[in-house]
């Protein structure tokens, strides 16, 4: 029974939600600037369980693209252009040609603007879309370096009285399997020792060409994959901390089945130690092209293969002494716990997530062992605490997508919410880790674009 629960969870987040209710008067237009492969997961899909969202146009460099994208999604407007000269516009069924339309951002139908560019376009038309009034739903990363985020997130666009809502497409973070997390992480009473996050992609997953490994489109492993980890890792030591990079890995792009070196600033995998103010240790792995196999193959083939390992993020604690006890020697015997928190899988948690919760127990003589043993409890989180008032709202099947998606309607809509955001200070400060980064690899941060409103 739990397992065709899990596959009706998974088509119903992916595929169909279960009902789709109908759409109010007032529900926000949403308007997508590139046809993308992720806008089905990340936007037209969540929209239809949504009943104030509704994907009503798009606009993508490749005109007959957007066509064919538009008749696939069910998308009702198709406009010829970004922004500039009105061309035509393509409505399903109907092609209505030699009529002037305008571009997407020029559309007053269109409310929002969710932009799934390349990296190194997100800089310059997050500003233009919101030079246009409109709300942004953007991508991660947020623009193609700190440079840019800071210009992007302090323009008087953003500042002024009564702007447009901007928001960093992390959506993992909106899922509470990932809230309850981090309640278990800041809540426990001891001090944080060590945190760290990996998150591969197999090899097959992104093509050789893939504008991903493209310095000149904003492209690396660190802008992509890996930018999950360093979210991670720094939502587990608080969002503020400064993290100062040790030591830094990376593997090249042209060290991928015997590629030329074509891309010689493209990392294809990163792996990076941090350190914070206080000494907390921080480690980062993530590839963008991994040669494993997958953990669910049987075990005789996986013990003389690599393995694929699972998205993974987690918090090691300092020990904690418990109790001391004083023997008839006279020499104590103290009790020691040191808890560690782990969740697999928080990137797509609505597929299948673990949250564990393990405290090591050890009872030493000085600087001897004398028992040690293992607590361990398992939880799972599809929606909030039964008590939890945002339960009444959220569903079990809903993906991290969705759950983004709601708070951003609610955001534009002045509403309380869950209270889960990521703010400006936020992503001008994961852009800086970035950069930085980069810097201890010795590769340059991505470029940036000349571009001002």
């Amino acid at each position: 029974m739990l397992f065709f629960n899990s596959i009706a969870r998974v088509y119903h987040s992916l595929v169909s939600p279960p009902t789709i209710p109908k759409k109010q008067d007032d529900a926000i237009r949403i308007g997508l600037l590139g046809a993308s492969t992720i806008a089905p997961f990340a936007v037209i899909t969540p929209a239809k369980s949504h009943p104030e969202v509704i994907v009503a146009a798009i606009a993508a460099r490749d005109i007959k693209r957007a066509h064919a994208y538009a008749q696939k999604y069910n998308i009702p407007i198709v406009h010829s252009s970004y922004q500039g000269k009105p061309l035509s516009i393509l409505l399903i069924g109907f092609l209505i040609a030699n009529l002037p339309s305008q571009a997407l951002l020029d559309d007053p139908s269109i409310d929002v603007v969710y932009i799934a560019l390349p990296n190194s376009h997100h800089f310059e038309w997050s500003l233009r879309s919101l030079q246009a009034g409109k709300h942004v739903l953007l991508e991660k990363p947020c623009c193609s370096n700190a440079t840019e985020a800071r210009r992007l997130f302090n323009h008087p666009l953003l500042t002024s009285p009564n702007s447009p809502v901007l928001l960093e497409a992390f959506h993992y973070q909106f899922h509470p399997a990932w809230q309850i997390f981090l309640t278990q992480v800041h809540q426990y009473p001891g001090s944080i020792q060590s945190a760290s996050s990996q998150f591969y992609l197999p090899w097959l997953v992104l093509g050789k060409d893939d504008i991903r490994f493209k310095y000149s489109l904003g492209g690396g492993c660190l802008m992509d994959i890996a930018t999950y980890c360093v979210s991670s890792v720094r939502q587990i030591v608080g969002r503020q901390t400064k993290l100062s990079p040790t030591e830094v890995n990376y593997r090249p792009d042209s060290s991928f089945l015997g590629q030329s070196d074509t891309e010689p600033q493209i990392d294809k995998a990163m792996s990076a130690k941090f350190l914070t103010p206080s000494s907390q240790s921080i480690q980062i792995q993530g590839d963008s092209a991994f040669t494993g196999w997958p953990s669910f193959l049987p075990y005789s083939w996986r013990n003389i293969l690599p393995t694929f390992p699972w998205p993974k993020s987690e918090a090691v604690f300092e020990p904690v002494l418990v109790d001391t006890m004083v023997q008839e020697d006279g020499v104590p015997l103290q009790h020691f716990s040191r808890r560690t928190i782990t969740i697999w899988n928080h990137i797509f948690p609505f597929i299948y997530h673990r949250i564990d919760i393990s405290d090591l127990h050890t009872l030493r003589r000085g600087d001897d062992i004398v028992k040690s043993w293992n607590d361990i409890r398992y939880e799972k989180a599809y929606n909030w605490p039964k008590d939890d008032k945002r339960a009444v709202v959220y569903r079990d099947w809903w993906s991290t997508y969705r759950c983004q998606l709601e708070e951003f309607v609610n955001r534009i809509k002045d509403r309380e919410g869950s209270g889960v955001w990521i703010d400006r200070e936020e992503s001008i400060l994961q852009m800086e880790t970035i950069d930085e980064t980069y810097e201890s690899a010795g590769l340059k941060p991505r470029a940036t674009r000349e571009f001002e409103i």
